[in-house]
């Protein structure tokens, strides 16, 4: 019998609940997901709700890590404008709940994150929450919000051709 795989916390992809789906040949039933996820079968993100760890999941369950590098390969084909509005607003939804009520932005959100990206997040929920503090009052927050879905979208489209 071969020994288990090895985890490397550098190795590692972050999904949603969705997303990790697509790994199995069923998908996980939602009460099962996260009875998992609550014993420590499946491996949840420090600092990002919602995510979790694939790879460090698949080790702890004795199976093969997804590829990283074929990963990124893919992730590479997505637009840089594209990518940035969707780490962006990632980083705005995990610091501001209010933008859940607002309407999405026109663009999909990646189903799965590198290291790279979680690190690039983090960092925008920093500055985000530092311009969120310039906004006192509630018709100022109001507008900003609107403001930045808009110039978000455009953004993520600006470089498509």
């Amino acid at each position: 019998m071969s020994a288990a795989p090895k985890y490397d916390p550098n190795n590692e992809i972050f999904v949603r609940r969705e997303d990790f789906d697509r790994v199995f040949l069923k998908a996980i039933p939602k009460a099962t997901f996260h009875r998992w996820v609550s014993e420590g079968k499946i491996k949840k993100a420090r600092d990002l709700e919602g995510w979790y760890l694939l790879n460090k999941t698949l080790v702890h369950q004795g199976m093969e890590p997804v590829d990283v590098e074929e990963f990124r390969q893919e992730r590479q084909e997505v637009p840089q404008g594209l990518k940035n509005s969707q780490l962006l607003y990632i980083a705005v939804l995990q610091s501001d709940a209010a933008f859940e009520i607002l309407s999405p932005p026109r663009f999909k959100l990646p189903g799965t994150l590198t290291p790279e990206e979680v690190g690039k997040i983090q960092i925008l929920k920093a500055e985000h929450l530092k311009v969120m503090d310039l906004y006192t009052e509630r018709s100022e927050r109001i507008i900003y919000r609107h403001g930045f879905l808009d110039a978000l979208d455009a953004a993520a489209f600006v470089d498509r051709e």
